[in-house]
């Protein structure tokens, strides 16, 4: 069955991409969210914020190459910080085919959003504009789920650009030998963060 996409605007904020962060998309009639989607909103933007942080942290503290340590071993135990403290299941997942870490991959409903906002960046809209809430169609024991476009900007093209230094290159190939990240530019769409509200939290991974 073709899950029903319902998009709706919702506060700005900013997400990690790859190795930076996006601008803030246009502003918005700001509406009045519902709890549910309050908290996936809240979620995301405190993932984003923790993993831009300490990647930056981490950076600055071990040269560039440690950016792709950290992805691999530290952004998924922020990301099970951050769910259980929100009470939400949450995750990234690459554009179909340009995937890094084989966990990763788009599939189901996210694999249908990232074929969407794909869509809508390749005639012109903003990655970082793409933003779906689903209340419909969603399976039992969810009360929402959303998502928002990523964003490529510049420090991202450091470990998914077409000229990345070898150092770098050698520590790609060591983490991730099938790796499908690499060739974007500036302004590309990289991917997706989500988030899906279960109807009790207590029912969180």
């Amino acid at each position: 069955m073709k899950t029903r996409l319902r998009f709706a605007p919702v506060l700005a904020f900013g997400l990690l991409a790859g190795c930076g962060s996006e601008p803030a998309p246009a502003p918005e009639p700001v509406v009045a969210a519902p709890d549910a989607q309050a908290r996936a909103q809240a979620a995301m933007k405190d993932f984003s914020e923790r993993l831009r942080g300490r990647l930056r942290e981490a950076m600055t503290r071990d040269g560039a190459p440690a950016a792709v340590d950290f992805c691999q071993l530290e952004a998924p135990r922020i990301a099970e910080q951050v769910m259980a403290e929100h009470g939400v299941r949450l995750g990234r997942v690459a554009v179909p085919g340009r995937n890094r870490n084989p966990g990763n991959v788009a599939e189901g409903w996210l694999q249908e959003l990232a074929v969407s906002f794909q869509a809508a960046v390749d005639t012109g809209g903003a990655p970082e504009a793409q933003v779906a809430v689903l209340r419909e169609s969603v399976p039992p024991g969810v009360e929402l789920r959303m998502a928002r476009g990523i964003r490529v900007e510049a420090a991202c093209l450091m470990c998914h650009g077409d000229n990345i230094a070898p150092e770098i290159a050698a520590r790609l190939a060591e983490h991730y030998p099938q790796d499908r990240a690499t060739g974007f530019r500036e302004g590309d769409l990289r991917g997706l963060i989500w988030s899906e509200v279960p109807t009790n939290p207590e029912t969180t991974p």
